[in-house]
């Protein structure tokens, strides 16, 4: 019956391939003739090793390696100085996997697709070594001419063959408004148990203490913290269309369950399981018919969600169990266990299908790719393996953290996810290429997830730090915390915050008045001083022109005493003589009495005497004039000419205070916009402290009714 079912199930998947092959327009040959003679012959004549380890594989080896790997000192347990030692090996497990260059671990060193890179503190090889190695690794690995090769591991079609469950209709699952409250906060934080992300929702799910917290994770707030009293959870899977959410875990030695919950109501729907030991693994199928766990009973439990009651026991492990998952179209089941034992079971009967070997340490993490063809898993021997599942073969193996890997978690586009002992939380591609390294915990990476809605990493170290990292780019974008404070201390300590925003924008709202008046009476003092300066250009231009016209009037009053003293001085230079003429003409004819002629004469000249004499006086009267003028005039440009300096003075002061009014304003502008941006910031500041208070009173509030509906629900 066993066999029956496991055909079966291989026809489905094969089934499964052949309709995504002719999706995509490929043929699918069901059989293929058989070749000819020649062709045969032909073909084995093309397959013939051209590349061999003795001829030109080895003498790379000894210029590049042979001084660490040699039979002496077998640096991580490898001897690559003879063929055999190469073949088997060393700490890491298999070196070479013929056929598969890709695939084999000691080409993906030397090329540096991974670390600790080969040659170490070394550039990698020449690319025509690396061709030759490659070649031979491709063509199987001979050892000589002489060697008949063998292909161990066969290629794999990496690509995804579609998704067996797409996008649920409908808004994404998101919690609605849920308790804040912290069922328990203690005074340090502990390692973080499990953490998990919803597959079509930015929602994050983070184990603490009796509790399971809810984050946003594009703005990483909290948005509700889920009860579990059963202890602490192990294990956190949202189902495949994200509707629910299940937690698994307990008490050590003493009791298990898995709960779960609807991730759109926050309503807790049911619980399975009664172990007598702490659930350490647990999933629910993706059509949501099955729930399985494991504990350290070394048995696997599956129950059916639809009585609660147990549908069959697995007894083949064993060892403590430390992982299972569903594959997504609900097919298969994978379990892992502390030994190392890792197998494939019938998800409808518990009936064995596969068992996967190659892990040398603790099965840490099994994660399923979105197309259920290929299952991770991930182990304390350092490595991460990929399983397909028709036959069980491990088609990439690599090692992934030094010391073990401590989780692994596919992304809906076939990334991995990966943290480790080293500390170090890395994505890949399915390749086993390191895609990303993302900056070290201080201590051991505990767990990991990927939101595919926002491409963000998340993990955990444990001292119960939790980072999110952006994976384009690896910018961390925050972190997360399992172990929030009271809504009593958020609210004492928004409280807190509230009281110094408002001393603080009191503060900087004082300092911005101060300096916008300090630049209000700038402004006043440069209008102040330009009129002022106006005022003396006006005062200095009418001096000027009073200046002017005295200068003028001066000018001209000097011509006129000038002109005159010049008239009187011409005018009295003939006046003696005729005054002596006269005098003699008079004398004479004063004694020739009677000459009628000489006395006309004596007249004449006496009437001469008296006309320069009036004109002298006349002139002298005029020269009088022009002086007093002169005088006057002297006087207003003496006294001008000093009220000129000094307003001509006053207006060059004016001016340089404009200009160094002018010059301060830009500084007190500048500190004044400084001083209201940081008002306003302050100011902004202090709302979303008012608002955070309100928010907690508000959350407060909320939780006390919840409790108190709870609590009548309960009686």
């Amino acid at each position: 019956m066993a066999d029956i079912m496991k055909n079966l199930i291989t026809a489905f998947r094969y089934h499964q391939i052949c309709k995504t092959l002719l999706a995509a327009g490929l043929t699918v040959t069901l059989m293929s003739s058989p070749l000819s003679a020649e062709d045969k012959k032909k073909d084995d004549k093309d397959k013939k090793p051209k590349v061999t380890y003795d001829e030109h594989i080895k003498p790379i080896f000894r210029a590049k390696c042979f001084a660490c790997h040699n039979t002496d000192k077998k640096a991580s347990g490898l001897d690559l100085t003879n063929y055999t030692g190469l073949m088997q090996g060393g700490a890491a497990g298999e070196s070479i996997a013929p056929g598969d260059a890709e695939g084999s671990y000691l080409y993906m060193l030397v090329t540096h697709d991974s670390e600790p890179f080969m040659p170490p503190k070394s550039d990698k090889l020449p690319d025509k070594e690396l061709a030759l190695i490659q070649e031979w690794i491709n063509i199987g690995a001979p050892e000589n001419a002489g060697s008949k090769v063998s292909i161990k591991k066969p290629k794999f079609d990496f690509s995804l063959q579609g998704a067996s469950s797409g996008k649920p209709d409908g808004p994404p699952p998101m919690p609605p408004h849920l308790n804040l409250d912290p069922v328990v906060h203690s005074s340090l934080p502990t390692a973080i148990t499990a953490m998990a992300t919803n597959p079509w929702s930015p929602l994050a799910a983070v184990a603490g203490q009796k509790q399971v917290l809810l984050y946003n994770t594009k703005t990483l707030e909290l948005l509700g913290v889920l009860p579990f009293p059963e202890g602490v959870p192990h294990v956190l899977k949202f189902s495949r269309n994200g509707s629910l959410l299940l937690a698994g875990g307990g008490h050590a030695a003493a009791s298990g369950r898995v709960v779960v919950w609807d991730v759109k109501t926050g309503k807790r729907l049911f619980e399975v399981g009664d172990e007598l030991d702490s659930v350490l693994c647990a999933d629910i199928s993706s059509d949501q018919r099955f729930i399985a766990l494991g504990s350290p009973s070394k048995v696997i439990r599956v129950y059916s969600t639809s009585t609660g009651e147990l549908a069959y026991e697995i007894r083949k492990h064993t060892d403590w169990m430390t992982s299972l998952a569903f594959s997504p179209d609900s097919v298969l089941l994978c379990s892992g266990d502390r030994n190392g034992g890792a197998f494939v079971w019938e998800a409808a009967t518990g009936n064995e299908y596969l068992t996967l070997k190659g892990h040398k340490g603790g099965i840490t993490g099994i994660t399923w790719r979105s197309d259920s063809n290929l299952v991770a898993t991930s182990s304390e021997d350092q490595s991460v393996k990929l399983w397909e599942v028709q036959n069980g073969n491990n088609i990439k193996s690599w090692n992934a953290h030094g010391g073990g890997t401590s989780s692994v978690e596919f992304a809906r586009d076939g990334r991995l996810a990966t943290t480790g002992r080293d500390k170090v939380t890395k994505l890949w591609d399915q390749a086993g290429k390191q895609l990303r390294a993302f900056p070290a915990f201080g201590d051991i990476g505990v767990c990991v997830t990927i939101c595919d809605e926002t491409n963000q990493v998340i993990s955990s170290d444990w001292t119960g730090k939790i980072k999110v990292w952006n994976a384009a780019d690896g910018k961390e974008a925050g972190e997360l915390t399992a172990n929030p404070l009271p809504l009593s201390e958020r609210l004492s300590k928004a409280t807190a915050s509230l009281s110094a925003a408002q001393a603080n924008h009191q503060k900087l709202a004082a300092a911005a008045q101060a300096d916008q008046a300090a630049v209000t009476k700038i402004n006043a003092d440069i209008a102040a001083s330009q009129k002022q300066q106006t005022d003396l250009q006006n005062q200095l231009n009418s001096l000027n022109g009073n200046l002017a016209a005295a200068q003028k009037a001066l000018a001209g009053a000097q011509a006129g005493a000038t002109a005159s003293t010049n008239k009187i001085t011409e005018i009295g230079k003939s006046l003696p003589a005729i005054k002596e003429a006269h005098a003699k003409a008079d004398a004479v004819s004063k004694q020739a009495a009677g000459d009628k002629e000489l006395a006309e004469a004596a007249a004449k000249l006496k009437a001469a005497v008296d006309n320069r004499t009036a004109a002298i006086a006349a002139e002298q009267k005029t020269l009088a004039t022009h002086q007093a003028a002169v005088k006057d005039n002297q006087q207003k440009v003496a006294q001008y000419t000093p009220q000129i300096k000094q307003t001509t003075d006053a207006l060059n002061a004016a001016k340089a205070k404009v200009v160094a009014l002018q010059n301060s304003l830009k500084p007190a502008t500048d500190k004044a916009t400084a001083s209201q941006n940081a008002a306003n910031s302050a100011a902004s500041a202090l709302a979303a402290a008012q608002n955070e208070v309100k928010h907690w009173q508000a959350e407060i509030e909320f939780s006390k009714k919840l409790n108190n509906a709870q609590a009548s629900a309960a009686k």
